[in-house]
Formats: C-alpha cells, sequence, structure tokens
C-alpha cells in the first residue's frame, strides 16, 4: 500500500532493538507536533522520502551516513541521523560525529534528552547528550596520540611484544619503543598493561562494532561511500 507522507517534522524510529524502538516511539508521541513511524511497521523501505530524522544504532548509523556522502546520493534529500546507542567511548563518538552523524544519544538519557535531540537536529544544529558532550570536551584537553602511536597502541592491546609490532609496522624495534615511550606520556601510564587499560576505559582503540564497519566498508561497493 502506498504511504502517506508525513506532515509537520517527520521523524523514523528505525533501531535495531524492536522493545527500545517502541519506547523511543511512544515517548516521541507525546509531543503533538513530532510525526513518528517505525520503520518496516509503519513505514515503506524508503525513510528517505519523507524522514526529516531517523532514530537509530550505533552501525546503522555509520552505514546511513557513509551512504549520504556516496557521489550517488549527493542530490538526495538527507535526514538527519540521530544515533542511540551504548557506546560512550571517544572513538566512537569521534568516529560517528566524523563521518557524518548529526546527533549521538545514550541508551540511559532521560526522555525529556531524547526529545531534545530531536528537536535540535530538526533545527539544524548537532546534538550530543550532556555525558557524552563532557567526555569529549576531558578529552579536548588531553595531548593526542599521532596516526602512527593509535597504530602501535591497537598492537599493545593485542598483547604483541615490540618485534612483532615492528614487523608489523614494517619499522625499526627501536623507533617502536619511542612510539610506546610517547604512548605512555600522553595516556600517563605507568606501564605497558596500564596503557592498555588506560585505553581500552577511554575508547581510544577501535571496539569490536567500530572494526566491523571498517572491514564491511572495504567491499568495492562501499568504498567510495567513506571518507578518504
Amino acid at each position: 500500500m502506498d504511504q502517506v507522507p508525513l506532515r509537520g517534522s517527520n521523524v523514523l524510529v528505525k533501531h535495531g532493538e524492536p522493545l527500545l524502538a517502541l519506547g523511543m516511539a511512544a515517548a516521541l508521541r507525546q509531543q503533538p507536533d513530532l510525526d513518528v513511524r517505525m520503520d518496516r511497521v509503519e513505514a515503506s523501505d524508503s525513510p528517505h522520502d519523507y524522514a526529516d530524522v531517523i532514530l537509530t544504532d550505533y552501525l546503522d548509523g555509520l552505514n546511513l551516513a557513509a551512504g549520504q556522502r556516496c557521489p550517488k546520493a549527493v542530490a538526495l534529500r538527507h535526514p538527519k541521523i540521530l544515533v542511540v546507542t551504548s557506546n560512550e567511548r571517544e572513538q566512537e563518538v569521534r568516529m560517528a560525529m566524523e563521518h557524518g552523524v548529526h546527533g549521538y544519544l545514550l541508551l540511559s538519557s532521560p526522555v525529556d534528552e531524547l526529545v531534545a535531540g530531536v528537536r535540535t537536529l530538526l533545527a539544524g544544529s548537532r546534538y550530543i547528550c550532556i555525558p557524552v558532550a563532557r567526555r569529549m570536551a576531558d578529552s579536548l584537553v588531553r595531548e593526542r596520540l599521532t596516526a602512527r602511536e593509535s597504530e602501535v597502541l591497537e598492537l599493545l592491546v593485542d598483547g604483541r611484544c615490540n618485534k612483532s609490532i615492528a614487523n608489523q609496522l614494517g619499522i625499526a624495534i627501536g623507533t617502536v619503543k619511542h612510539h610506546v615511550k610517547a604512548v605512555m606520556g600522553k595516556l600517563e601510564a605507568s606501564s605497558r598493561t596500564h596503557a592498555v587499560s588506560i585505553a581500552s576505559e577511554r575508547g581510544l582503540v577501535g571496539a569490536a562494532e567500530t572494526r566491523r564497519f571498517r572491514t564491511s566498508a572495504r567491499s568495492p561497493r562501499d568504498a567510495q561511500a567513506l571518507p578518504t
């Protein structure tokens, strides 16, 4: 059956957790000026035809944002993407925003903040929930790792020794030691194990979910959708 275009501010709930999706839709429907539909329940397979804001999970948010960057999609109408997730680590948040996600909300956020996030996106601005915004603000005052230091840190997390890291990256063992020392200094870590613990807590290394996105995005079909 043909879908009737929504009127007013149109919100599509496209989240991978069915019960959570129901709850978000119910909460937003308390706002009289928001027209809310649920993906594949009350909406067609083409949400871009009518949605102004899409509420989704982390991976779907990254994929939607990547699709909007595809050259073939430049001329299309793009809804704003609001990710609702439990991922609050620095790298996940930074990656989502850098790839074009417009809003970031934690599952623990109150309903008022969900509504505020949707309205902020409808107004044309970006939104990050308060706890994540505080964490990201704290990260701004810390010295950032270089690209090479981040690569070394990833391998440290995998339990690799200096020789293994050197072979993997094609650099000298002495250079690896220099990078490890720099990583420990920037993280204020007392040991390699401590550095790994801090990096995991702060989300400075890729989580499994993020790695899956990176891997899938390398396919020929999606390669041009990702920023270089």
